[in-house]
């Protein structure tokens, strides 16, 4: 949604509030609350609650409010399942590759090694994220990539708390070895295989390391 009306500014600003979890899931809060806190007028307010009701973020109760959803277990399992999937595919997709990606995904490696010793774990999410984000660019689906922008925002203030510490961070890094080497053997079946394990990898520690949100009700 590009960022114009005051209904997709509104939208903008409320997804922001989900993603960076402004508030606790379960949070309760009026139409009235949201546009003094937004400095909006209720119409477009409203309106961009029910877009973003649609995708899942919120809850509009009638005559209680608007509850701000956390991610349940059951999306979090899904959504991961779902993200396994796609990066297999895609990486496996992109087989064989040119030695010019191969280097340029050596260089990203390169990077996550550095952070991996010096334990900087903001700068090796960067570097993460750039490595799956070269084999989509490589690809090239634009309706994937839709599809994987849509994962990244349900996720992305969890990223901390999923390489949490030295053992996820270097668990992590291990994965994105063995990826390297299925992707430079050109080998589709230990790529899938290597892209499944690593995401299974993300999804165990994301489900134990994340409150579970509220299930619909």
């Amino acid at each position: 949604m590009k960022i114009g009306t005051k209904k997709e500014q509104a939208y903008m600003m409320l997804k922001e509030m989900f993603l960076r979890r402004r508030f606790v899931p379960g949070t309760m809060l009026s139409e009235n609350e949201l546009a003094r806190f937004l400095g909006m007028s209720r119409t477009p307010i409203r309106e961009a609650l029910q877009v973003l009701q649609s995708e899942g973020f919120v809850k509009v109760r009638p005559k209680q409010g608007i509850e701000f959803k956390g991610l349940s277990s059951t999306v979090q399992r899904e959504t991961l399942e779902l993200r396994a999937a796609i990066e297999g595919y895609v990486m496996a997709g992109c087989l064989p590759m040119k030695q010019e990606d191969i280097l340029a995904l050596k260089g990203l490696i390169e990077e996550q090694r550095r952070c991996c010793s010096e334990g900087d774990l903001k700068e090796y999410l960067r570097h993460d994220f750039a490595f799956h984000s070269y084999f989509f660019e490589l690809y090239g689906n634009s309706m994937i990539m839709e599809v994987r922008r849509s994962i990244n925002e349900r996720f992305m203030s969890v990223g901390l708390e999923v390489l949490r510490d030295a053992v996820g961070i270097r668990d992590s890094f291990q994965g994105h070895l063995a990826i390297m080497e299925a992707v430079e053997a050109a080998d589709v079946s230990k790529t899938l295989m290597a892209a499944h394990a690593h995401i299974e990898f993300g999804k165990r520690r994301l489900l134990s390391a994340v409150p579970l949100g509220v299930e619909e009700g």
